[in-house]
Protein backbone atom coordinates (compact mmCIF):
# COMPACT_ATOMS: atom_id res chain seq x y z
CA UNK A 1 0.00 0.00 0.00
CA UNK A 2 1.53 3.37 -1.02
CA UNK A 3 1.48 6.85 0.80
CA UNK A 4 -0.58 8.18 -1.21
CA UNK A 5 -3.45 6.10 -0.16
CA UNK A 6 -2.63 6.57 3.24
CA UNK A 7 -2.84 10.59 2.61
CA UNK A 8 -6.01 10.35 0.85
CA UNK A 9 -7.56 8.35 3.69
CA UNK A 10 -9.64 9.56 6.51
CA UNK A 11 -9.91 9.57 10.52
CA UNK A 12 -8.61 6.11 11.55
CA UNK A 13 -10.35 6.15 14.93
CA UNK A 14 -8.37 5.31 18.12
CA UNK A 15 -9.11 1.79 19.24
CA UNK A 16 -11.30 1.08 22.06
CA UNK A 17 -9.88 0.81 25.10
CA UNK A 18 -11.39 -2.23 27.25
CA UNK A 19 -11.65 -1.35 31.07
CA UNK A 20 -9.39 -3.03 33.85
CA UNK A 21 -7.96 -6.75 32.81
CA UNK A 22 -4.47 -8.10 32.14
CA UNK A 23 -3.13 -7.59 28.89
CA UNK A 24 -1.74 -10.24 26.83
CA UNK A 25 2.20 -10.28 25.57
CA UNK A 26 3.12 -7.89 28.90
CA UNK A 27 6.48 -9.64 28.24
CA UNK A 28 9.45 -7.70 29.53
CA UNK A 29 8.72 -4.45 27.91
CA UNK A 30 8.29 -1.36 29.17
CA UNK A 31 5.23 0.26 29.90
CA UNK A 32 3.55 3.64 30.81
CA UNK A 33 0.69 5.19 32.83
CA UNK A 34 -0.94 8.25 32.05
CA UNK A 35 -3.59 10.02 33.92
CA UNK A 36 -7.32 9.20 32.06
CA UNK A 37 -8.71 13.12 31.47
CA UNK A 38 -12.36 13.35 31.36
CA UNK A 39 -13.10 14.91 28.37
CA UNK A 40 -14.30 15.05 25.02
CA UNK A 41 -12.06 12.50 22.32
CA UNK A 42 -10.75 14.90 19.90
CA UNK A 43 -8.30 14.00 17.18
CA UNK A 44 -6.12 16.09 14.74
CA UNK A 45 -5.40 14.74 11.42
CA UNK A 46 -2.14 15.69 9.35
CA UNK A 47 -1.94 14.89 6.01
CA UNK A 48 -0.71 16.40 2.33
CA UNK A 49 -4.25 17.55 2.64
CA UNK A 50 -3.90 19.60 5.60
CA UNK A 51 -4.65 19.76 9.37
CA UNK A 52 -8.30 18.60 9.81
CA UNK A 53 -10.12 18.41 13.37
CA UNK A 54 -11.96 14.91 14.42
CA UNK A 55 -14.35 13.45 16.97
CA UNK A 56 -14.37 10.17 17.93
CA UNK A 57 -15.31 8.47 14.93
CA UNK A 58 -15.31 10.93 12.03
CA UNK A 59 -14.00 14.09 11.02
CA UNK A 60 -15.91 17.60 11.58
CA UNK A 61 -16.73 19.35 8.66
CA UNK A 62 -15.87 23.10 9.68
CA UNK A 63 -18.68 23.96 11.20
CA UNK A 64 -18.51 21.23 13.36
CA UNK A 65 -15.90 23.15 15.28
CA UNK A 66 -18.54 25.43 16.71
CA UNK A 67 -20.52 22.61 17.81
CA UNK A 68 -17.94 20.45 19.25
CA UNK A 69 -17.79 22.22 22.57
CA UNK A 70 -17.04 25.36 20.79
CA UNK A 71 -13.56 24.02 20.25
CA UNK A 72 -13.23 26.65 17.17
CA UNK A 73 -12.54 29.48 19.17
CA UNK A 74 -8.78 27.11 20.16
CA UNK A 75 -8.55 25.78 16.47
CA UNK A 76 -6.26 28.48 15.08
CA UNK A 77 -3.09 27.83 17.76
CA UNK A 78 -4.25 24.06 17.63
CA UNK A 79 -4.46 23.53 14.11
CA UNK A 80 -0.55 25.66 14.02
CA UNK A 81 0.15 23.23 16.53
CA UNK A 82 -0.52 20.18 15.21
CA UNK A 83 1.24 21.00 11.99
CA UNK A 84 4.48 21.84 14.06
CA UNK A 85 3.91 18.60 15.65
CA UNK A 86 3.39 16.66 12.72
CA UNK A 87 6.51 18.43 10.73
CA UNK A 88 8.43 16.97 14.01
CA UNK A 89 7.57 13.80 13.50
CA UNK A 90 8.30 13.65 10.28
CA UNK A 91 11.71 14.43 10.70
CA UNK A 92 12.03 11.24 12.60
CA UNK A 93 10.10 9.23 10.34
CA UNK A 94 10.46 10.11 7.09
CA UNK A 95 8.17 10.80 4.17
CA UNK A 96 5.40 9.49 6.31
CA UNK A 97 0.94 9.56 5.34
CA UNK A 98 -1.32 10.65 8.07
CA UNK A 99 -0.09 12.12 11.45
CA UNK A 100 -2.73 11.51 13.40
CA UNK A 101 -2.86 13.11 17.24
CA UNK A 102 -5.20 11.78 19.27
CA UNK A 103 -6.40 13.75 22.39
CA UNK A 104 -8.83 14.79 25.37
CA UNK A 105 -10.38 18.38 25.07
CA UNK A 106 -11.23 18.99 28.18
CA UNK A 107 -11.79 21.98 30.90
CA UNK A 108 -13.96 25.02 30.37
CA UNK A 109 -14.37 25.49 34.28
CA UNK A 110 -12.27 25.61 36.82
CA UNK A 111 -14.08 26.52 40.49
CA UNK A 112 -11.09 28.32 42.46
CA UNK A 113 -11.81 31.38 44.20
CA UNK A 114 -8.80 33.14 42.70
CA UNK A 115 -9.05 31.79 39.09
CA UNK A 116 -11.42 33.90 36.97
CA UNK A 117 -13.46 32.12 34.88
CA UNK A 118 -13.37 32.69 30.68
CA UNK A 119 -16.40 34.09 29.39
CA UNK A 120 -18.65 32.18 26.93
CA UNK A 121 -16.97 28.86 27.38
CA UNK A 122 -18.86 25.24 29.07
CA UNK A 123 -17.37 22.88 30.78
CA UNK A 124 -16.84 20.00 28.55
CA UNK A 125 -16.92 17.60 31.18
CA UNK A 126 -17.96 17.72 35.26
CA UNK A 127 -16.74 16.72 38.12
CA UNK A 128 -13.11 16.71 37.66
CA UNK A 129 -11.74 20.02 37.37
CA UNK A 130 -8.86 21.26 34.53
CA UNK A 131 -8.84 24.56 33.67
CA UNK A 132 -11.06 27.41 32.94
CA UNK A 133 -10.71 28.03 29.25
CA UNK A 134 -10.51 24.79 26.66
CA UNK A 135 -7.24 22.83 26.43
CA UNK A 136 -6.66 19.85 24.09
CA UNK A 137 -4.46 17.41 26.18
CA UNK A 138 -2.84 14.58 23.46
CA UNK A 139 -2.35 11.16 24.67
CA UNK A 140 -1.45 9.22 21.78
CA UNK A 141 -0.62 9.58 17.77
CA UNK A 142 0.11 7.40 15.09
CA UNK A 143 2.02 7.77 11.96
CA UNK A 144 0.65 5.47 8.35
CA UNK A 145 3.63 4.48 6.47
CA UNK A 146 3.58 1.52 3.42
CA UNK A 147 4.65 -0.77 6.01
CA UNK A 148 1.19 0.05 8.46
CA UNK A 149 0.25 2.20 11.07
CA UNK A 150 2.92 2.67 13.46
CA UNK A 151 2.18 4.24 17.16
CA UNK A 152 4.51 6.73 18.68
CA UNK A 153 6.38 5.35 22.14
CA UNK A 154 5.38 8.22 24.71
CA UNK A 155 8.36 9.89 24.79
CA UNK A 156 8.66 10.48 21.06
CA UNK A 157 4.72 11.73 21.75
CA UNK A 158 6.41 14.42 24.34
CA UNK A 159 9.50 15.32 22.49
CA UNK A 160 7.52 16.04 19.50
CA UNK A 161 4.63 18.06 21.67
CA UNK A 162 6.72 19.91 24.00
CA UNK A 163 7.87 22.38 21.35
CA UNK A 164 5.01 22.78 19.33
CA UNK A 165 3.68 23.99 22.44
CA UNK A 166 1.06 20.94 23.39
CA UNK A 167 0.60 19.75 26.91
CA UNK A 168 0.20 15.53 26.69
CA UNK A 169 -1.77 13.90 29.56
CA UNK A 170 0.55 13.72 32.44
CA UNK A 171 2.23 10.45 32.95
CA UNK A 172 2.30 9.01 36.41
CA UNK A 173 5.13 6.48 35.72
CA UNK A 174 7.11 4.24 33.58
CA UNK A 175 8.24 0.65 34.69
CA UNK A 176 6.89 -2.62 34.31
CA UNK A 177 3.42 -3.90 33.87
CA UNK A 178 2.79 -5.57 37.58
CA UNK A 179 4.33 -2.44 39.24
CA UNK A 180 2.14 -0.35 37.17
CA UNK A 181 -0.87 -1.88 37.65
CA UNK A 182 -0.45 -1.57 41.53
CA UNK A 183 -0.84 2.13 41.12
CA UNK A 184 -3.84 3.11 43.30
CA UNK A 185 -7.23 4.40 41.05
CA UNK A 186 -7.87 7.34 43.23
CA UNK A 187 -5.25 9.96 43.16
CA UNK A 188 -5.52 14.11 42.34
CA UNK A 189 -5.38 15.17 38.86
CA UNK A 190 -2.66 16.40 38.22
CA UNK A 191 -3.56 18.11 34.62
CA UNK A 192 -4.15 21.54 36.32
CA UNK A 193 -0.15 22.18 37.44
CA UNK A 194 0.28 22.11 33.94
CA UNK A 195 -1.32 25.55 33.27
CA UNK A 196 0.13 26.70 36.91
CA UNK A 197 -3.27 26.69 38.80
CA UNK A 198 -3.87 26.55 42.29
CA UNK A 199 -5.28 23.24 43.62
CA UNK A 200 -8.61 21.84 44.18
CA UNK A 201 -9.91 20.00 46.81
CA UNK A 202 -11.35 16.40 46.12
CA UNK A 203 -10.16 17.59 42.30
CA UNK A 204 -9.76 13.64 41.73
CA UNK A 205 -8.62 12.07 38.62
CA UNK A 206 -10.89 9.72 36.62
CA UNK A 207 -8.10 6.94 36.43
CA UNK A 208 -5.52 6.30 34.54
CA UNK A 209 -4.24 4.01 31.11
CA UNK A 210 -1.51 1.67 30.57
CA UNK A 211 -0.21 1.14 27.40
CA UNK A 212 3.93 0.17 26.09
CA UNK A 213 5.96 2.93 26.69
CA UNK A 214 7.57 2.02 23.08
CA UNK A 215 6.68 2.36 19.82
CA UNK A 216 4.15 0.08 17.80
CA UNK A 217 4.30 -1.46 14.82
CA UNK A 218 0.19 -2.26 14.36
CA UNK A 219 -0.32 -5.76 12.02
CA UNK A 220 -3.03 -5.34 9.38
CA UNK A 221 -6.40 -5.89 10.75
CA UNK A 222 -5.13 -5.70 14.13
CA UNK A 223 -7.50 -2.57 14.68
CA UNK A 224 -10.87 -4.15 13.58
CA UNK A 225 -9.72 -6.95 16.16
CA UNK A 226 -9.17 -9.78 13.37
CA UNK A 227 -8.68 -12.66 15.74
CA UNK A 228 -5.89 -13.15 18.51
CA UNK A 229 -3.05 -13.30 16.14
CA UNK A 230 -3.60 -9.76 15.40
CA UNK A 231 -0.39 -7.84 16.46
CA UNK A 232 -3.15 -5.63 18.67
CA UNK A 233 -1.41 -3.05 20.61
CA UNK A 234 -2.37 -4.08 24.63
CA UNK A 235 -4.02 -0.81 26.29
CA UNK A 236 -6.06 -0.60 28.93
CA UNK A 237 -8.21 1.51 31.32
CA UNK A 238 -8.35 2.06 35.11
CA UNK A 239 -11.23 3.94 36.62
CA UNK A 240 -12.04 5.31 40.76
CA UNK A 241 -14.45 3.29 41.70
CA UNK A 242 -16.49 6.65 42.84
CA UNK A 243 -16.31 7.97 38.99
CA UNK A 244 -19.06 5.30 37.85
CA UNK A 245 -21.30 5.85 40.97
CA UNK A 246 -21.00 9.66 41.20
CA UNK A 247 -23.52 12.47 39.49
CA UNK A 248 -21.13 14.70 39.91
CA UNK A 249 -18.95 13.40 36.52
CA UNK A 250 -22.04 13.47 33.78
CA UNK A 251 -23.51 16.56 35.06
CA UNK A 252 -22.22 18.32 31.21
CA UNK A 253 -24.82 20.00 29.39
CA UNK A 254 -24.56 20.27 25.09
CA UNK A 255 -22.85 23.41 24.08
CA UNK A 256 -24.87 25.44 22.25
CA UNK A 257 -22.64 27.98 20.16
CA UNK A 258 -23.83 31.71 20.29
CA UNK A 259 -25.12 32.98 16.27
CA UNK A 260 -21.86 34.60 15.56
CA UNK A 261 -19.30 31.38 16.32
CA UNK A 262 -17.73 30.29 19.52
CA UNK A 263 -14.90 32.34 18.46
CA UNK A 264 -16.70 35.46 17.34
CA UNK A 265 -16.73 35.01 13.55
CA UNK A 266 -18.55 31.30 12.01
CA UNK A 267 -16.15 28.79 12.03
CA UNK A 268 -16.07 27.83 8.49
CA UNK A 269 -14.67 30.72 7.86
CA UNK A 270 -11.89 30.74 11.03
CA UNK A 271 -11.14 27.14 9.52
CA UNK A 272 -10.33 28.13 5.91
CA UNK A 273 -8.13 31.44 7.86
CA UNK A 274 -6.31 29.01 9.72
CA UNK A 275 -5.08 26.74 6.76
CA UNK A 276 -3.46 30.11 5.66
CA UNK A 277 -1.66 30.04 9.10
CA UNK A 278 2.14 28.58 7.44
CA UNK A 279 5.82 28.77 8.24
CA UNK A 280 6.03 30.22 5.01
CA UNK A 281 3.63 33.50 5.83
CA UNK A 282 5.61 33.59 8.95
CA UNK A 283 8.48 34.23 7.00
CA UNK A 284 7.37 36.47 4.95
CA UNK A 285 6.20 38.49 7.55
CA UNK A 286 9.73 38.68 9.20
CA UNK A 287 11.18 39.78 5.83
CA UNK A 288 8.80 42.61 5.24
CA UNK A 289 9.18 44.05 9.13
CA UNK A 290 12.58 42.51 9.84
CA UNK A 291 14.39 40.03 11.91
CA UNK A 292 14.26 42.36 14.66
CA UNK A 293 10.49 43.38 14.96
CA UNK A 294 8.78 42.11 18.15
CA UNK A 295 6.95 38.81 17.71
CA UNK A 296 3.45 40.69 18.77
CA UNK A 297 3.99 43.07 15.83
CA UNK A 298 5.19 39.91 13.67
CA UNK A 299 1.26 38.04 14.68
CA UNK A 300 -0.27 40.95 13.98
CA UNK A 301 0.77 41.04 10.56
CA UNK A 302 0.40 37.53 9.82
CA UNK A 303 -3.28 37.73 11.20
CA UNK A 304 -4.19 40.83 9.06
CA UNK A 305 -2.17 39.12 6.32
CA UNK A 306 -4.63 36.32 6.42
CA UNK A 307 -7.46 37.82 6.90
CA UNK A 308 -6.86 40.68 3.76
CA UNK A 309 -6.22 37.74 1.33
CA UNK A 310 -9.33 35.68 2.71
CA UNK A 311 -11.52 38.69 2.51
CA UNK A 312 -10.22 39.11 -1.37
CA UNK A 313 -10.92 35.65 -2.22
CA UNK A 314 -14.37 35.86 -0.93
CA UNK A 315 -15.25 39.41 -2.77
CA UNK A 316 -15.19 41.21 0.47
CA UNK A 317 -15.67 41.01 4.23
CA UNK A 318 -17.06 43.64 6.66
CA UNK A 319 -15.00 45.34 8.61
CA UNK A 320 -16.41 44.23 12.20
CA UNK A 321 -16.23 40.79 10.44
CA UNK A 322 -12.59 41.19 9.14
CA UNK A 323 -11.12 42.75 12.49
CA UNK A 324 -13.27 39.66 14.48
CA UNK A 325 -11.37 37.48 12.78
CA UNK A 326 -8.03 38.94 12.88
CA UNK A 327 -8.55 38.93 16.81
CA UNK A 328 -9.65 35.42 16.74
CA UNK A 329 -6.47 34.42 14.52
CA UNK A 330 -4.36 36.04 16.95
CA UNK A 331 -3.44 33.45 19.21
CA UNK A 332 -2.22 31.10 16.26
CA UNK A 333 -0.75 33.68 15.00
CA UNK A 334 1.56 34.37 17.74
CA UNK A 335 2.23 30.92 18.04
CA UNK A 336 3.44 30.73 14.28
CA UNK A 337 5.36 33.95 14.50
CA UNK A 338 7.19 32.41 18.15
CA UNK A 339 8.27 29.54 16.15
CA UNK A 340 9.55 31.16 13.35
CA UNK A 341 11.33 33.28 15.63
CA UNK A 342 12.63 30.28 17.10
CA UNK A 343 13.87 28.74 13.91
CA UNK A 344 15.67 31.58 12.97
CA UNK A 345 17.37 31.51 16.64
CA UNK A 346 18.55 27.71 15.47
CA UNK A 347 19.44 28.18 12.40
CA UNK A 348 21.84 30.98 13.27
CA UNK A 349 23.31 28.45 16.24
CA UNK A 350 23.60 25.87 13.55
CA UNK A 351 25.95 28.54 11.38
CA UNK A 352 27.79 29.70 13.87
CA UNK A 353 28.53 25.92 15.29
CA UNK A 354 29.94 25.32 11.42
CA UNK A 355 31.88 28.36 11.21
CA UNK A 356 33.26 28.87 15.08
CA UNK A 357 32.98 25.06 16.59
CA UNK A 358 30.64 26.22 19.01
CA UNK A 359 27.79 29.63 19.60
CA UNK A 360 26.92 30.41 23.01
CA UNK A 361 28.25 27.16 24.81
CA UNK A 362 27.53 24.61 21.93
CA UNK A 363 24.84 23.89 19.65
CA UNK A 364 22.65 21.63 21.48
CA UNK A 365 22.26 17.89 21.64
CA UNK A 366 19.58 16.53 19.51
CA UNK A 367 19.08 12.89 20.71
CA UNK A 368 16.58 10.49 18.20
CA UNK A 369 12.96 10.00 19.99
CA UNK A 370 13.09 6.79 18.52
CA UNK A 371 16.38 5.19 19.57
CA UNK A 372 15.34 5.50 22.84
CA UNK A 373 11.80 4.53 22.71
CA UNK A 374 11.54 0.72 22.14
CA UNK A 375 10.98 0.07 26.02
CA UNK A 376 11.91 -3.61 25.01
Amino acid sequence: MSDTTFASSALRPYPKVPARQRPAGSGSREWVALEKVHGAHFAVVCDRSGVRAAKRRELLGDDGLDDFFGVSRVWPALSVAAARFASAVRGEWGDAGAVTVYGELAGGCYPHPDVHAVAGVEPVQTGVWYAPGLQWLPFDASVERADGRWWLSDRALRAAATPAGLNCVPALGYGTLNGLQELPSAFPTRVPTLFGLPELMDNLAEGYVLKPAGEWREAEGAAAGAGAGADLRPVVKVKQKAFAEDERFDGARPYLPPPQGAAGVPAWLLVQASALLTPTRAAAAVSKLGPRTPADAVAKEIAQDVAEELAEALGGLEDELRHALERALGPGAHALAAFDAEDRHTSQRGLCSMMVGQCDGGSPELGSTRADSNGE
